[in-house]
């Protein structure tokens, strides 16, 4: 594990190897219910003493067409992290890449080996296939170049299943990433994926070295998800939760492969079993209109539906009891590792969740505070 001091003096920093750590990010510094795994990942970087580079490069996709809100606020995340990396002795930098065409592909590959050509080290940690592919061009035109390809799922499979794009674009887009995935883990000098589940299975597809790959679960940031008694006091008063009744949650989004229908369909189920008002249900999404609709489709009462982050976030999950986690039952879901999971567990909540979702399926099982249902149909016959 690579370490950095806090306090570099100009000498120190003249003599030194120079390195640069050249983080490609997933996406946008885009706003979300809390802040984003971009940003908590180089965040990470610094309060665990993760690298001992002089420099480090942010990439993100950044469109040329963007809301002047949008921007002001993209940018002041790149500002906060700026400080923060100053605090720490090391300097970073902001690289926004335009699209995914080739055009601007081949151009973001000659623009960041142009930086990183000036560096003694140069390690890439690419977090997706289109990242990746960018970093292979890079590592092309100079080998020393360390590249790591950070897999957080199935990404053909995502587009094929998930797509609102027409079969025929999405059955080739799913070829062109199933190419791109295997020109990158080809020539990646490393790689992570999320579950030993994935692990076991990209290792055998592509006939690769165990110790090459290495599984790192999906992480939360515990200073945002913890207990507090006190905010669960004043969030159940809030919403006039009774010291015996249960609240049941789900917090994220409510997009197809997170099967809002059956999330729906299981609480309406439990609300009708609930004769004398022991339950009390929750939905924290951004998307709330959306929620309010699924809501009157199913013919659900007194559902609490909220967006929330900072100290509301906390207080709120503080303040249910279990959480739910639903996924398609799909390749994608058994290779997944849900940051939703351990958001639950580390807010003292027990679980409801789908045997397919990622090792958690596998090694929650027999545990109290989690139950485990097979498939849809047992979660849907779930016993108040």
């Amino acid at each position: 594990m690579h370490t950095f001091s806090t306090n570099h003096s100009s000498t120190n920093k003249s003599t030194r190897k120079r390195a640069i750590f050249i983080f490609m990010g997933s996406h946008t510094f885009r706003s979300a219910l809390y802040e984003t795994v971009d940003i908590t990942f180089i965040r990470n970087l610094f309060e665990y003493r993760l690298v001992d580079h002089s420099d480090i490069l942010v990439t993100s996709i950044f469109p040329k067409r963007i809301p002047e809100e949008k921007y002001r606020e993209i940018t002041e995340k790149e500002d906060n992290l700026r400080k923060l990396a100053q605090n720490n002795g090391i300097e970073i930098q902001f690289y926004h890449i335009k699209s995914r065409t080739i055009k601007d592909v081949i151009n973001a590959s000659k623009d960041i080996n142009r930086i990183a050509t000036n560096y003694d080290d140069r390690f890439i940690w690419a977090m997706n296939y289109f990242n990746c592919f960018i970093g292979v061009l890079i590592k092309k035109q100079n080998q020393e170049t360390h590249l790591h390809f950070d897999i957080r799922g199935l990404v053909p499979e995502e587009e094929l299943f998930y797509s609102k794009s027409n079969i025929l674009f999405r059955l080739v887009k799913f070829m062109i990433l199933r190419i791109m995935g295997r020109i990158n883990i080809k020539n990646a000098d490393s790689i992570s994926v999320v579950s030993r589940r994935f692990k076991e299975y990209i290792v055998k597809k592509y006939n690769l070295i165990s110790q090459k790959v290495v599984t790192i679960p999906c992480f939360f940031d515990q200073n945002q998800f913890y207990f507090d008694e006190t905010l669960r006091l004043k969030f159940r008063n809030k919403y006039h939760i009774a010291d015996h009744q249960k609240l049941i949650f789900y917090s994220g989004t409510l997009l197809k492969w997170q099967e809002p229908d059956l999330l729906f369909s299981f609480i309406k189920n439990l609300q009708i079993q609930d004769n004398h008002q022991e339950l009390r249900f929750m939905i924290l999404t951004l998307n709330q209109e959306k929620a309010r609709q699924y809501m009157l489709k199913y013919n659900i009462k007194d559902l609490i539906i909220e967006s929330a982050s900072g100290q509301t976030l906390t207080g709120l999950y503080s303040a249910a009891d279990i959480g739910i986690a639903v996924r398609s039952d799909n390749l994608v879901s058994y290779f997944s590792s849900p940051v939703k999971i351990p958001e639950y567990l580390g807010t003292q909540n027990c679980l409801i969740l789908l045997e397919c979702i990622g090792d958690f399926g596998l090694d929650l099982k027999n545990k109290k505070y989690a139950l485990i249902k097979k498939d849809k149909k047992d979660l849907l016959t779930t016993n108040i």
